[in-house]
């Protein structure tokens, strides 16, 4: 997928870089994960798994040991996924 230069701010590709080594990436909407994989590409973050919103309702994190969990400055924070995200923030282990 080709990045549009137009489209950007910045913060996106802010939040890629500063994001953990492995850490998870959650789309502002599904339609918006290639677009983030490709940016992540560009920005030499292929370390950074690109999943939907519906990856943290969904409980898919459940289980897992994460580094870090990255959420678009775009995605609509409802009170739902804030629940969500408070819970998959438990699987958040730091580096040793």
């Amino acid at each position: 997928m080709k990045i549009d230069p137009n489209r950007c701010t910045g913060r996106t590709t802010r939040q890629m870089l500063a994001a953990p080594q492995g850490a998870v990436f959650v789309s502002a909407h599904t339609g918006s994960v290639s677009y983030d994989k490709a940016l992540a590409l560009k920005h030499g973050r292929s370390d950074l798994k690109i999943v939907t919103p519906d990856w943290l309702t969904g409980g898919r994190w459940v289980g897992l040991e994460l580094t870090g969990i990255v959420f678009d400055h775009d995605m609509q924070m409802t009170e739902q996924r804030q629940e969500y995200l408070r819970m998959a923030l438990t699987r958040v282990r730091k580096e040793k």
